[in-house]
Formats: C-alpha cells, structure tokens, sequence
C-alpha cells in the first residue's frame, strides 16, 4: 500500500485486524512508523487478540522479533478451520535475513500486507498488487511512475478519504509457443 494520510494508513491496519480477529484468525503487526494512535488502537480496541509490536528506529526487524513473528504466525498456519495469519508491516526495512523469513511465510500461506514507506519500495515483481490511498500532488505523480503509469496522477488526486485505486503490477499469461 502506498499514499494516505498516517490517520488512513492505521485506520486500514487497524480495520484489517479487527476483521481477522472476528474471524479468529492470528495478527502481527510490526510498526517501524510508530504512530502512536495505531499503538493505542491495537492495545486497546483488540486487547490480546491482536499481537502489536513497535519496531526500533532503524526500521529493521532484528532477529528476536524475527523469531516471535515466526512463532507467532506458524500457530496460525497450524490450524486448518482458522484464517490464514495476518502480517501487518508498516514502514519495515528490508533485510536479506527478513525477506527469507517473509518469503517462508508466504509460501506457507500466511497473509502480508505491507505499507510501503516510499514508490521507490516498490519493486517490480515482489508485489502483485498495490493499493493506492489520496495523496498530494508530488507523491501523486512518483506513486503513478511506481505502478508503470497504469493509474494517473489527476486520478489519484481525485481520490477521497476511504478510496484507493488496486493496481494489479502483472500479469501472467499461459502461451503455446511455436514447434
């Protein structure tokens, strides 16, 4: 996800995992953005159900919490009648030791979204789809060159409080090739 305001960007965090929890399904969020009302939003509306960790400064997740997420979210791959986990990250830093950790969680079913701190996050062929939130008139036009300009700029600046634009980066097509 890219764009919105930080009020957006926890109001979607916080909608998804009061969703997930309803559903009894498993939720980590690892917040390198630190914004104070998703921590009292997680703490408080979701109290337990909802596993809510704040991130250092640098943004990296260092390798005990690596461990706690793995811990945390292979419960939830453990139980077939659950959702699938949640891992909500906003603003995480890539490591090489993380993305092999993300990439494991995603090959064994667990659900990511991730709130890209910048477009220059957004790296052609690690995402399938990108949710696009209101934003001002430069960021409008770097988040447009992110996605290949198939959305534009005076549309993403028409967007609402509670809109976004779902970009699908690629697509695969199945082709018979010539004898």
């Amino acid at each position: 996800m890219l764009g919105g305001t930080a009020s957006d960007k926890t109001a979607l965090c916080v909608g998804l995992a009061l969703r997930q929890v309803q559903q009894q399904g498993i939720v980590l969020c690892l917040d390198a953005r630190r914004h104070r009302q998703a921590e009292v939003q997680f703490r408080l509306l979701l109290r337990g159900s909802a596993h809510y960790v704040p991130l250092p400064a640098s943004g990296e997740v260092p390798a005990e919490l690596v461990q706690t997420a793995l811990r945390t979210l292979s419960r939830g791959l453990t139980q077939a009648a659950v959702r699938p986990p949640l891992l909500l990250l906003d603003s995480v830093r890539e490591n090489p030791d993380w993305e092999r950790t993300l990439a494991f969680l995603l090959n064994a079913g667990a659900v990511v979204v991730d709130l890209l701190p910048s477009p220059t996050a957004l790296v052609f062929g690690r995402y399938d789809t990108v949710l696009l939130l209101r934003t001002d008139a430069d960021a409008a036009d770097a988040y447009s060159r992110a996605v290949g300009r198939k959305i534009g700029t005076a549309e993403l600046l028409d967007l609402k409080a509670g809109e976004g634009v779902l970009v699908h980066l690629a697509r695969v097509y199945r082709v018979a090739l010539p004898q």
